[in-house]
């Protein structure tokens, strides 16, 4: 093989990779890239797929999984599939929060509402021979005076989601007068909410048709540093001490959320009235609470790169795609990241080196940045595979960690925990150091 036939193979490759955004597999290009099975052989989306075509009015679902684990395709699965029953059975809305929130700022009940109607009234677009679905949510904006009256806010000078979207991401003041003027009169607004958002329904679904709106990347809210814990806290107190608010009329709404949400909160999906829950992990590229390898789970990653590139063996060995397979422990986005890093790399033979694995796997291994009492904890988890949250360590701290990829959560049994592979050796190293040191210097008695 010629350096230029190696170059034009590599670059095909890399453009085949697709990890950047989730795949909408309603488009022909998407669906051939898609991998059935991915995460054992329950097909959660199917379930809820069932749940919501068979509750009736509205309805609450969660669902939440691992960052990197494919939550988005799935949720654009859910969406294609809901849209091919029988004609007017569905009409289905995909909104994406990430679009419209900040994510590293708390988020309260007026800024959500404000993202999540204007999102929806975004998807909608126009209804013929009635008023536009953004003149009524601008009315009710005015109305109400939730929206400050510095935002002019016009039906008539394009779209909404211009007019609001950079107010909500980069404007604290506007989200603290949201705020202020939502808690002058709560009730009033969120059933003045709920009637808008009841009466859009009833004209989009005048023959009887579910209406169902996919809330995606509410699981992203999580804030950095210092400001975490305060972001946390108020996702929690969004779903659980205003969780009724988020029920809306004649609706079926599917929030994406975060796992320590649900591990903080046991009862949430009953005090919401969801059933089913979805819970997308990571690829099961281990045996359940183990370190050894599950067969199904590697030859389900092996399939996945093949859909992309069926060429990928002149590339890679069986053996080192297995690895980064391994050691990327399953996620989804940085498996497929650390291909395109390899594949970057000054290559001038196939298949690649050892060192062009060892280099791709550089650019995706978590950091070390950890405070010794969390590698303690970190420890303790890797070896039990359970939470271990304790007085110090609660669920914001495993939600931290499973943000950084840190910690990879599995559901082949009952869910269960494992430090990322890359990480793994130097936790338990650093680990054993602390207690030796701890123990060195302990008054002798």
């Amino acid at each position: 093989m010629t350096e230029q036939d190696i170059e034009d193979l590599l670059t095909r490759f890399t453009n085949r990779l697709r990890f950047e955004q989730p795949l909408d597999v309603s488009k022909l290009e998407d669906e051939g890239l898609y991998v059935t099975g991915l995460h054992g052989g329950t097909d959660a989306v199917a379930r809820l797929r069932k749940d919501i075509l068979r509750v009736a009015g509205e309805g609450v679902f969660l669902f939440t999984g691992q960052p990197g684990s494919g939550k988005s395709t799935e949720l654009q699965r859910l969406r294609r599939d809901l849209l091919e029953r029988p004609a007017h059975d569905c009409k289905v809305y995909y909104c994406d929060l990430e679009e419209w929130l900040n994510l590293n700022a708390p988020v309260t009940l007026s800024s959500f509402l404000v993202a999540l109607l204007s999102s929806w009234v975004d998807q909608v677009g126009s209804l013929q021979g009635q008023r536009s679905p953004a003149e009524r949510l601008i009315d009710f904006f005015t109305g109400t005076r939730l929206v400050p009256e510095s935002l002019k806010l016009d039906a008539g000078a394009g779209p909404l989601k211009a007019q609001i979207q950079l107010a909500l991401q980069t404007d604290d003041s506007f989200r603290k007068e949201l705020e202020a003027n939502l808690k002058k009169q709560q009730s009033r607004i969120v059933t003045q909410a709920h009637q808008l958002v009841a009466d859009l329904k009833h004209d989009l679904c005048a023959n009887g048709e579910r209406c169902v709106l996919l809330a995606d990347s509410v699981e992203k809210i999580r804030g950095y540093g210092d400001e975490a814990g305060q972001v946390y806290e108020s996702v929690q107190r969004l779903f659980v001490s205003e969780g009724a608010a988020l029920r809306m009329p004649g609706l079926h709404v599917v929030y994406s959320v975060s796992p320590f949400l649900l591990e903080q909160n046991t009862q949430l999906a009953a005090s919401l009235g969801t059933g089913f829950v979805v819970n997308m992990p990571s690829v099961h590229v281990f045996a359940e609470r183990s370190r050894a390898p599950d067969v199904a789970g590697l030859a389900a990653m092996q399939a996945l790169v093949a859909r992309r590139f069926p060429e990928w063996s002149q590339v890679f060995t069986p053996a080192q795609l297995q690895r980064l397979a391994e050691n990327t422990g399953g996620d989804l986005r940085d498996f497929l990241r650390a291909i395109r890093v390899a594949l970057s790399d000054d290559i001038a033979q196939l298949p690649v080196s050892d060192a062009t694995v060892d280099f791709a796997l550089g650019h995706v291994s978590p950091g070390r940045a950890i405070p010794a009492e969390h590698v303690r904890w970190l420890a303790r988890l890797d070896n039990s595979h359970d939470a271990e949250l304790a007085a110090d360590i609660d669920a914001n701290v495993l939600q931290r960690y499973l943000a950084t990829k840190h910690v990879l959560a599995y559901l082949n049994g009952s869910t269960w925990y494992a430090v990322h592979p890359m990480a793994r050796e130097w936790v338990h190293q650093r680990a054993e150091r602390l207690t030796a040191e701890a123990a060195a210097q302990a008054p002798v008695r």
